[in-house]
């Protein structure tokens, strides 16, 4: 394949990756606040983030047999089509027990999905740029989706009707270059007994890190309503989360090469303990107030998961990197569903809850980092 022919179909999958997560961004957000109105329980809104993450983490062990029974175009294609057909049935099925399924489906073919674009994109450009430029993407879409329901009527049909069109046309851009995709996956073979034993800071870290984001993307729309913000008020929130873990990349990329990763998780986890403990003190703040906690929040968060993983692949330099990048995903993705199924009952009993139990998390992966360094001494 030419330099030329490269770089097409690259660009087209970032944009098709920009549509799935501009879609499924758009349907995270707007089911917890769906639930909020219609009074549902909050362990019911958890169950919405966590089936979700069950679906993904579920996708992390099958899609490469499942590509290699299909081919990489038919999957792909048949994935996006039970995604956007269900993120439909959303819309025309709205009882609590259809939707923690639907989500379940959602989140195993959005793990599939982004799994096939994101190994196609590295053997394309390779690991580095095939990381910075989904990074990018993922950045750009996830602000759209999040920001587009300030345009859309949350109680009606158009945002449901938007997610399953983003969805279904990321078809079109694949299509278009499908005798060009790279081979399939290998099939994902985890060993996290092992990966534990080689680095138990890098593998809880993650777990960890899976759990607070669990919580806060699970839950994250729920508190932004109950806190008084309103509709544009929580997508301002949440999306000042996401350009705080935008902003935080600089200066974490800049110190890890100067101070370690295990000083820089210490610094990061702690930063998010002196975060959370306002909203654990006085949990009503004004919009404003808010909407930066969560900015600084994002900065704290988002480094968590990439320092954890460059510590273990540090810690098990002779596993192929891939590989070991598989399982910390794996463990991140069972934390996101622990988180909401955590934080749920904790959000009803008040704010303060919900934040103090990401603070002590914060705080168990700060000690653990600072524990692992005397121990390295």
């Amino acid at each position: 394949m030419t330099g030329h022919q490269d770089g097409r179909l690259v660009s087209r999958l970032r944009v098709a990756m920009f549509l799935l997560v501009f879609g499924t961004n758009l349907q995270g957000v707007l089911l917890p606040i769906l639930g909020h109105e219609h009074r549902v329980g909050m362990l019911v809104v958890g169950l919405y983030s966590a089936s979700w993450s069950l679906g993904f983490v579920l996708a992390c062990w099958v899609v490469g047999r499942v590509t290699s029974a299909l081919g990489p175009f038919a999957t792909f294609s048949t994935l996006a089509g039970l995604s956007g057909l269900s993120a439909m049935l959303l819309w025309f099925l709205p009882f609590n027990a259809v939707w923690i399924g639907l989500r379940m489906v959602i989140g195993f073919c959005f793990g599939g999905l982004s799994a096939l674009v994101e190994g196609w994109l590295i053997a394309r450009t390779g690991a580095n740029a095939a990381f910075a430029s989904y990074l990018a993407v993922v950045l750009v879409a996830s602000l759209a989706g999040t920001l587009s329901l300030n345009l859309l009527d949350p109680l009606g049909e158009a945002p449901f009707v938007l997610t399953s069109a983003a969805v279904l046309a990321s078809i079109v851009p694949v299509f278009l270059d499908r005798a060009a995709l790279p081979p399939a996956p290998l099939a994902f073979h985890a060993e996290i007994g092992r990966v534990i034993a080689l680095s138990p800071l890098g593998a809880f870290g993650c777990l960890g890190a899976g759990t607070i984001t669990g919580v806060l993307g699970g839950l994250g729309p729920v508190f932004g309503m109950v806190a008084g913000l309103g509709m544009h008020g929580t997508t301002l929130m949440l999306a000042a989360n996401t350009l705080g873990g935008a902003v935080a990349n600089t200066p974490v990329s800049f110190l890890t090469a100067r101070i370690g990763r295990r000083w820089l998780l210490t610094g990061v986890a702690l930063l998010g303990v002196a975060v959370c403990m306002p909203l654990v003190l006085a949990p009503q703040w004004p919009r404003a107030g808010l909407i930066l906690l969560l900015g600084a929040f994002g900065f704290a968060q988002y480094p968590l998961y990439t320092l954890c993983v460059g510590i273990t692949t540090l810690q098990a330099p002779h596993r192929p990197s891939e590989q070991v990048a598989s399982e910390m995903l794996l463990l991140f993705g069972l934390g996101t569903i622990a988180g909401p199924m955590i934080g749920g009952p904790l959000l009803h009993r008040g704010i303060g809850w919900m934040f103090g139990f990401i603070a002590v998390t914060f705080l168990a992966i700060g000690l653990g980092a600072a524990a692992c360094r005397r121990i390295a001494r």
